[in-house]
């Protein structure tokens, strides 16, 4: 996907950061920082209380003001609060269903097509708040199975919500590709009992992280903990996936450098969707299948330079002339850059459908892919920094090919 440049202060860890009126505008998720704070009717403490937030409690910021006083006051659906206590939260987390039913819209608008009904008590992994496209006014949850109304969802406190947690970087490398054989539920745990975050249909792919003893199904009790685009880290039936043949390594040239210092460098394939980093002395380290672009956008073949990583970015088609669709992604994860235009290498939490042709033109990968990725490229993105141009500093070469 393509982006809007949005300037976050991410730590390593990814924690949340302070919120800046500065930064890139409303709407946008933050978190309650402090141990709790008032919402008040208006920007000023002098007017009627709305009620407290405690710590932790999120909140969506869909404007900024100054008050008189020099105080800056952040408003969000209910009123207002000071923009002190609350701190800008790039995370996913896991909400809950709180209404009887829910519809849950492809994109931001209320005439899109819906994409699933939710129920009440149903669990979606929320990844930010959108505002609404092609003349929506509304403000919008997105989640990984698309957009739902603010009102409709509160964060999840359960035992299963806070089991479906994403998985860490250092699982992709050891990790299989499969691919789903009959429509799959999709689980919190290793169990029939868990309850069903969503379902994935033949043609999916995921990539399998671990296997875990759970409950048995027939005769088999063998679970799989899944990497992807919209369940990363929730768990399938091993009977629903069959195994794919491992990505093959690229078969590329080093590309030339200036310098002709050897350097590592990733390397990516159309005709079979692969991407290959590739160690200094050109030993391929990682192989993984991804996601390129459709026809009319496809993604450019050529010769390029990593020339930004962000941990999070906001991508949007307000700024591109070529998107064949409206859409608007908040918190796209492990963002790399290599061409002007907003062409990038990214995670995705929208689709299951690595190995093909899906994207607006960058490179899709899975969470774990992603952030493993981006762990190995250059330049290196320290806890202290914003992100990370390549100007004066070393940069990952990207060669894609036909």
């Amino acid at each position: 996907m393509h982006r809007i440049l949005l300037i976050l202060a991410i730590t390593l860890a990814l924690w949340p950061v302070a919120a800046h009126a500065h930064r890139f505008g409303p709407p946008w998720q933050a978190r309650v920082s402090v141990d709790r704070t008032v919402v008040y009717t208006q920007p000023d403490a002098a007017s009627p209380a709305v009620g407290p937030l405690e710590r932790g409690q999120i909140v969506v910021v869909i404007g900024e003001t100054k008050a008189e006083t020099n105080t800056e006051w952040s408003q969000i659906p209910d009123g207002y609060v000071r923009s002190g206590d609350i701190v800008e939260d790039v995370l996913p987390w896991i909400a809950e269903v709180t209404q009887p039913s829910v519809s849950i819209a492809a994109r931001p608008n209320s005439k899109e097509p819906i994409r699933r009904t939710a129920r009440q008590g149903d669990l979606l992994r929320v990844t930010g708040a959108s505002p609404g496209i092609d003349g929506d006014t509304s403000i919008w949850w997105a989640t990984t199975e698309g957009y739902i109304s603010l009102s409709s969802v509160r964060a999840a406190t359960s035992e299963w919500a806070t089991n479906w947690i994403l998985p860490n970087a250092d699982l992709a490398a050891n990790g299989w590709w499969g691919a789903i054989r009959t429509q799959a539920n999709v689980r919190t745990t290793a169990t029939t009992n868990g309850p069903v975050v969503g379902t994935l249909n033949p043609g999916d792919r995921v990539k399998v992280l671990a296997e875990e003893q759970g409950d048995a199904v027939g005769a088999n009790a063998t679970w799989y903990r899944i990497d992807g685009g919209r369940y990363a880290g929730a768990f399938v039936h091993s009977s629903l996936i069959n195994r794919l043949p491992e990505p093959k390594p690229v078969v590329a040239s080093p590309p030339l450098s200036e310098s002709e210092t050897k350097e590592p460098w990733i390397a990516v394939s159309r005709a079979s969707a692969t991407l290959t980093f590739f160690d200094a002395d050109a030993t391929p380290r990682f192989s993984t299948y991804v996601s390129l672009g459709r026809a009319g956008v496809e993604t450019p073949s050529g010769d390029y330079d990593t020339m930004g990583k962000y941990r999070f970015d906001t991508m949007t088609s307000v700024s591109v002339a070529n998107a064949d669709h409206a859409y608007h992604l908040p918190n796209v994860p492990f963002v790399q850059y290599y061409r002007d235009g907003g062409y990038a290498i990214h995670g995705t939490y929208w689709h299951d459908h690595f190995g093909q042709l899906e994207s607006q033109g960058c490179i899709n990968l899975t969470w774990a892919d992603s952030a493993y990725l981006f762990t190995l490229t250059l330049p290196p993105v320290a806890p202290e920094d914003i992100a990370r141009w390549a100007v004066n500093q070393p940069a990952t070469p990207l060669v894609i090919l036909n």
